[in-house]
C-alpha cells in the first residue's frame, strides 16, 4: 500500500469516527433536553436550566462524545485540507437523521430524506476526491 492511499483512507476513517460521535453527542444531548422539558426566557431560568443539564446524565454522555467530536476533527484538520474534511463531515446530516429515526423515534417526511440523499451524494463526491493532506506538505506517518 502506498502513502497516498493510506493518508486517504486515515481521513476518511478518522472523519466517519468523527462523524459517528458527532451524531451520539446529538442523540444524548437531545435526550437530555427533553427530559428537562424546559425553556428559558430569562436570566434566572438559564441558571436553573444549566444546573439542572449538570445532573443529567444524557447531557454528560452527550458533552463527552461532541468533544470527541471536536477533538478528531482537530486532529484531521493538522494534514487535511479543511476544503475536504468539511464536507466529509458534512454526511452527520445523513447520520444525524438516521439516529433521529432509529433511536429517537422520530418521523422524518420523505422531503426531507430527498434532502438527505443529496447531501449524501455531495459527500460521496468530496470523499472520493480526497488526497489525505496538502500538495505542498507531506503526509504524516
Amino acid at each position: 500500500m502506498n502513502a497516498h492511499w493510506m493518508a486517504k483512507n486515515r481521513t476518511v476513517f478518522l472523519l466517519l469516527v468523527a462523524v459517528l460521535m458527532q451524531a451520539a453527542g446529538n442523540a444524548f444531548m437531545s435526550i437530555g433536553m427533553k427530559e428537562l422539558g424546559a425553556t428559558a426566557s430569562t436570566v434566572d431560568d438559564w441558571l436553573l436550566l444549566a444546573r439542572a443539564g449538570l445532573t443529567s446524565p444524557w447531557i454528560w454522555a452527550g458533552i463527552f462524545c461532541l468533544l470527541g467530536f471536536v477533538s478528531l476533527f482537530a486532529i484531521v484538520l493538522s494534514w487535511a485540507d479543511l476544503s475536504l474534511a468539511m464536507p466529509i463531515v458534512a454526511i452527520e446530516v445523513v447520520v444525524n437523521v438516521a439516529f433521529a429515526t432509529a433511536f429517537l423515534g422520530e418521523q422524518v417526511p420523505l422531503t426531507r430524506w430527498c434532502g438527505v440523499v443529496l447531501v449524501a451524494a455531495g459527500v460521496a463526491l468530496v470523499a472520493g476526491s480526497a488526497r489525505g493532506g496538502r500538495k505542498s506538505e507531506s503526509v504524516p506517518s
